[in-house]
């Protein structure tokens, strides 16, 4: 199995990162009531931010953010962070994140690009590991370490995306999902092409199915599992303290 250690160093010149920051963040109760999900503190620093400061420390000179809650919260850190573009999906109370994906093609261009969620803490590693690494297409992921809402990975021969799912029992499971990944253009395109002939009967699909659809069918997407490595997605009040205890005395 290879791992991180395995890919050499092999800069793809990858310079943009897309940020999914659209959703409600309703499990966060109150705390979402005057700020998106990306904005709650973790550590005194709220959690796009740090992965702002991140990615700007790993070389990436363009940052768009797909917005929708809130949106008014994010476009203001363009004036702390001028790498920012933020593309507004007015339909993103009911839409997924695979849509919000889809609304940023256009100021994507022509770009490769990182792929990150909007409510993860991680260390540099968890960058540095996919720019490193001389595949195109890549889903990170690490051992199980999440103890609620996980999102299992199974890969087969040359470490291929060949199964996802929130129950582990459906696959052969060696791993978790981080949500942080690495996409060529010419693989987002296909995406794009795919989703748009079924965005209107699935307007609530994650990008996470359309990443295993393109990797069954037309594309590899190659599994990256990286040991050990400090990272975690916070999605209520719970796994914030989870996180400001055991993750962030390690960033």
């Amino acid at each position: 199995m290879m791992n991180d250690k395995d890919c050499p160093t092999h800069g793809q010149g990858v310079k943009t990162a897309v940020i999914m920051a659209a959703g409600l963040g309703t499990r966060f109760g109150k705390m979402t009531e005057t700020v998106p999900k990306g904005f709650v503190e973790c550590g005194g620093m709220s959690m796009v931010e740090r992965s702002i400061q991140t990615l700007i420390a790993c070389g990436i000179e363009r940052i768009i953010i797909g917005t929708g809650y809130l949106k008014e919260k994010y476009e203001a850190l363009k004036e702390v962070y001028p790498q920012i573009e933020c593309v507004f999906s007015p339909r993103y109370a009911e839409t997924n994140s695979m849509y919000t994906l889809w609304n940023c093609r256009e100021v994507i261009g022509d770009d490769d690009f990182l792929l990150l969620e909007s409510d993860l803490v991680f260390e540099k590693k968890a960058i540095t590991s996919l720019l490193e690494c001389p595949e195109p297409d890549i889903m990170l992921i690490t051992p199980v370490t999440k103890f609620q809402d996980q999102y299992y990975v199974e890969y087969g021969e040359g470490n291929r995306l060949t199964r996802c799912s929130t129950i582990e029992t459906e696959l052969d499971a060696k791993g978790e999902l981080v949500g942080i990944h690495k996409l060529s253009n010419k693989f987002y395109r296909a995406m794009c092409e795919d989703y748009a002939r079924k965005v209107e009967d699935k307007p609530k699909l994650g990008y996470e199915y359309e990443l295993l659809t393109m990797s069954q069918e037309i594309m590899k997407v190659y599994v990256l599992r990286v040991e050990g490595l400090k990272w975690y997605e916070i999605d209520d009040v719970d796994d914030l303290n989870y996180a400001e205890q055991h993750i962030l005395p390690y960033l």
